[in-house]
């Protein structure tokens, strides 16, 4: 049975796939077949030569001038160019000369990292994508169509996102990024004859819908936007290999949690049932009326809210109060990458809620005991979003009635971490 690695393109996101194969390394994967496009390309070139160390080093260490022989931030950004005027002449002049921005610097450090005599030796097959330039067809290479030294050709060929860079060329044939036709070759790793394919996106987006709920397919996608994709800021790099690192241990269960990292707990199973019924009873409540349903977005407001930036279809009873909590850590701006003790963090949250509580509601009540509650939640002027938790909390907990109209699409989120709360004492 054939095993392979997929990496998608995706420029500087491809710190994220450090993060992923360091993870993939220490939990012993092994790989018979790797391919790649753009960076997942560059990549794949370690990964075959089993320098994985290497390949840590390199993202650990890279910076904008190892990429541009004239170094400013590509991120596009109005305040970026604007704080880089005195750079931008240098760099466009030099853009216009070689038709896309002079990658000279990145070509040598990818020729410093491959070795041929590794690479051919190497057990594992590689193939990547890369389109011809000007006539646009794609070309699928593996390992045994290429000679000598051609490897780290052909993979700079599938990273030459034009036209942003220039063409490359090899034996005359000019060639662009690879992106353009396959940005994750999951296809190519099939006509390789793997069996078992791993592979790891870039983006949110998934790339082949299709290849999404194949039991033979493990897709590994970041639980946050990468950012931009030649955005080579350090601490937005340390970053994404922190977080390759993490949604890859939870995507083999070596950790849970969906928008932050948890060590595996057992969850109060009372806690649980109450959070999830507390859910089911709202959502019942609004569509037993045709009005209360034309303010909501959805019949079911709360669980699609739960469900929002992760790639879970079907909630288990578990994940609505995970998701639940992992919403309230968010609002308390929470760390994403670092892993958490699961029920110590939820009381923690709680906890902290609790202390804003007992010092603002009182004021809350004094503030707007003149006005109904009709007013008060319908009013963004006179309530803000911990005051709506504040009283939401408080109703919950005294078993008041609370119309689903009047929490709307305005106060949802902190509708749902008031229910959280009262779930929890």
């Amino acid at each position: 049975m054939k095993q392979a690695l997929v990496l998608a393109g995706g420029g500087a996101k491809g710190a994220y796939q450090a993060g992923c194969i360091k993870a993939l390394h220490e939990m012993k994967y092994e790989f018979d077949i790797v391919t790649g496009t753009s960076i997942g390309a560059l990549n794949a070139l370690l990964v075959v030569q089993q320098d994985y160390q290497a390949l840590y080093q390199l993202w650990d260490k890279i910076k904008i001038s190892d990429v541009l022989k004239d170094p400013i931030n590509l991120d596009f950004s109005f305040e970026s160019m604007i704080s880089q005027t005195n750079l931008i002449k240098s760099f466009f002049k030099s853009y216009l000369n070689e038709k896309g921005a002079d990658i000279t610097p990145l070509k040598k450090l990818i020729h410093f990292h491959y070795n041929d005599k590794k690479f051919f030796s190497s057990k594992i097959d590689y193939g990547i994508v890369t389109v011809k330039y000007p006539s646009l067809s794609p070309l699928e290479i593996t390992k045994q169509k290429m000679k000598t030294n051609e490897p780290v050709e052909f993979a700079i060929a599938s990273a030459s996102c034009f036209p942003a860079f220039p063409v490359h060329h090899i034996k005359k044939q000019g060639y662009i990024d690879g992106g353009y036709y396959d940005n994750l070759p999951i296809s190519l790793a099939l006509k390789m004859k793997a069996d078992k394919i791993i592979a790891i996106e870039l983006s949110k987006e998934a790339n082949h819908e299709y290849y999404v709920d194949r039991p033979y397919i493990t897709l590994i996608r970041p639980s946050y936007d990468l950012g931009g994709f030649l955005d080579f800021n350090r601490n937005l790099l340390d970053w994404r290999i922190k977080l390759g690192y993490y949604d890859t241990l939870k995507t083999f269960n070596k950790l849970m949690g969906y928008r932050f990292n948890f060590h595996h707990a057992s969850i109060d199973i009372e806690i649980l049932n109450r959070f999830y019924w507390s859910i089911i009873n709202f959502e019942d409540a609004i569509n037993k009326s045709i009005i209360n349903k034309s303010i909501f977005n959805s019949n079911r407001p709360l669980t699609d809210l739960l469900k929002a930036d992760i790639y879970l279809h079907k909630l288990e009873l578990s994940d609505y109060f995970i998701r639940g909590v992992e919403i309230a850590m968010e609002y308390y701006h929470y760390q994403s990458d670092i892993i958490y003790d699961f029920n110590n963090t939820y009381l923690e949250v709680f906890n902290t809620f609790s202390k804003d509580y007992h010092y603002r509601y009182p004021l809350f009540e004094n503030n707007f005991r003149d006005f109904s509650l009709k007013d008060i939640l319908t009013s963004i002027k006179k309530l803000s979003s911990k005051d709506a938790i504040c009283i939401f909390y408080h109703l919950l907990k005294n078993h008041e009635k609370i119309e689903p109209n009047l929490i709307n699409n305005l106060f949802l989120n902190e509708y749902l971490i008031a229910l959280l709360f009262s779930c929890i004492k």
